[in-house]
C-alpha cells in the first residue's frame, strides 16, 4: 500500500513564498479543493489541503462555503470556522481532528489531519484561498467529491480512542494538545502495530495494514527518531494517568 500518491509535477509553492496565492489560485482554478500530497523525490514531507471560497459558486466541481476545523489553546480544543465573512489574512496552527468543507446545499467533504499550520487570505478577485498544511498525512475521510483513503477509518478510530481519556481523565487533553503532528502520527502507527501484534487473528485479517504499519514504523523510527520517541512517551504518560484515574 502507498500512503502518499506522488504528484506528476511539483505544482505547489510553500506558503512563505510570495507567489503562494498565485500558485494556489492556479491549482484551484476549476476546483473547490485539492489535496496536494508530498513529493518525496523532492524531499517533501508536507501535505497541503487547499480550499477556495468563491464569491459565487462556480458549479464546476465542489463549492465550499464554510470550512470547519479544530484549534487548541495548549490545554483545550475548540471548534473553529472559516467563511467569507471571516477576517483575513490569517495564519496560525490548527489541531488534530476533522476538517469539514460544506457547500450551500449542506453537502460535505471531510478530511482527517494530525494538525499543522493554517494560512488563509482573500485574493484580488475576492476569492478566499486557504491552505491546511501538515508534515503528517492529511486523509480523505468521506464526502461527495472524493474516495475515502484506505487508512482513514483507522485514523478515525485512533482519534476516537484518544478522545476517551481526554473526555474523562484530567490532564489528558493538555498532553495530547502539546504533541505535534508528527508525534501524533507516530503514536497512531505505534497503536496500530501494538494492536496487531497482540491479536494474530486481527493481524491475519488485516495483512495490508500489518505490512504498512511495520514498513512505515521503521521509516519513521529511522528518519524522525525524535517524533517516534516523543510518541512513545506520550502514550506512556496517557496510560499512566488513565491507570491513576481508575484507582
Amino acid at each position: 500500500m502507498v500512503l502518499f500518491a506522488m504528484p506528476t509535477e511539483q505544482r505547489f509553492l510553500k506558503p512563505e513564498d510570495p507567489r503562494w496565492a498565485e500558485s494556489t489560485a492556479r491549482i484551484l482554478e476549476n476546483l473547490g479543493f485539492e489535496l496536494v500530497e508530498p513529493d518525496r523525490t523532492q524531499g517533501s514531507e508536507t501535505s497541503h489541503l487547499l480550499v477556495t471560497i468563491r464569491p459565487q459558486p462556480s458549479l464546476k466541481h465542489f463549492d465550499p462555503e464554510t470550512v470547519d476545523y479544530w484549534i487548541n489553546d495548549g490545554v483545550h480544543g475548540h471548534a473553529a470556522k472559516l467563511e467569507r465573512e471571516s477576517r483575513y489574512p490569517t495564519v496560525g496552527d490548527y489541531a488534530w481532528g476533522q476538517i469539514g468543507l460544506t457547500d450551500r446545499l449542506g453537502v460535505q467533504n471531510v478530511f482527517l489531519s494530525f494538525g499543522g499550520t493554517l494560512r488563509a487570505l482573500m485574493a484580488a478577485d475576492a476569492a478566499v484561498l486557504i491552505d491546511f498544511s501538515s508534515n503528517a498525512p492529511i486523509l480523505r475521510w468521506s464526502g461527495h467529491s472524493q474516495v475515502t483513503d484506505p487508512l482513514a477509518a483507522e485514523v478515525g478510530s485512533f482519534f476516537a480512542r484518544i478522545k476517551v481519556p481526554i473526555d474523562f481523565v484530567p490532564g489528558a487533553e493538555a498532553l495530547v494538545s502539546k504533541a505535534g503532528p508528527l508525534t501524533l502520527y507516530c503514536a497512531f502507527i505505534q497503536n496500530v502495530r501494538e494492536r496487531l501484534e497482540q491479536a494474530q487473528t486481527l493481524r491475519e485479517a488485516n495483512r495490508w495494514l500489518a505490512d504498512w504499519s511495520s514498513r512505515e514504523g521503521r521509516r519513521m523510527e529511522a528518519d524522525f527518531a525524535d517524533g517516534w520517541n516523543a510518541a512513545a512517551e506520550l502514550r506512556r504518560q496517557l496510560s499512566a494517568i488513565e491507570a491513576i484515574a481508575r484507582e
